[in-house]
């Protein structure tokens, strides 16, 4: 019943109020953000070594989330085949998800010190936007290279369909950090965050023990004179 109870504490902690930040309004206090942590035991094969961050979106009353430490092949070139500007850009775009995994449904997660236009507030400084104008003017600026994921496809969940996945411990919950949606190497993202959130029990090896005549031999040292 603890189980249960805290898996249901974990899923409402997920669903934030949702509130769009538009230009003209600033965030008035910092925000928290959530992953999901894949668990060891997670065997579907689009969520196994997943890392979600979850997104202040509601969708016909769904959760919805990005996978962030999954880059796959696709340039971003070829993601918005109708923006020159990225035609030299050679960063690739992120699995989001399984759900509507074509080219034409993008979405990215970025840093700005001011809120954008066409985006909402994650947490702190980290907007996501799944305008396909506003997430081509950012993958074209050399500046917001290093702060800037596209996502192709999303996850979604409804809360209960969620909260009986959490209750099996399929999911871990831990906050968000910028560093780790930003990092330079995604891949071992869910391996540090696991080995924290699930760790393996340390397996020591069995001590030696010494005949007990040596622990009853006298000491051979001298005493000083």
């Amino acid at each position: 019943m603890r189980t249960l109870a805290a898996s249901v504490i974990l899923v409402l902690g997920l669903i934030p109020v949702f509130v769009r930040t538009t230009a003209q309004e600033a965030p008035k206090s910092k925000t928290q953000g959530q992953f999901l942590i894949a668990s060891r035991d997670l065997g579907d094969p689009f969520f196994r070594e997943s890392v979600v961050l979850m997104l202040p979106i509601k969708e016909e009353g769904l959760l919805v989330g990005v996978i962030v430490n999954k880059p796959t092949k696709v340039l971003l070139r070829d993601a918005f085949p109708d923006s020159p500007a990225l035609e030299k850009v050679e960063a690739k775009a992120y699995f989001g998800g399984p759900v509507d995994m074509g080219v034409g449904a993008r979405s990215a997660i970025f840093r700005s010190k001011t809120p954008p236009k066409n985006a909402t507030l994650v947490f702190e400084d980290v907007y996501v936007s799944f305008d396909a104008e506003t997430i081509a003017g950012l993958a074209a600026d050399p500046k917001q290279a290093s702060t800037l994921r596209v996502f192709l496809g999303r996850a979604q969940w409804a809360p209960a369909q969620l909260e009986n996945e959490v209750a099996r411990g399929a999911w871990h919950n831990a906050p968000a950090t910028t560093d780790s949606i930003f990092g330079t190497f995604p891949e071992v993202l869910w391996r540090t965050l696991i080995d924290r959130a699930e760790p393996k029990p340390v397996v020591q090896s069995p001590r030696r023990s010494l005949p007990l005549g040596n622990l009853l031999m006298p000491s051979t040292s001298r005493p000083a004179d």
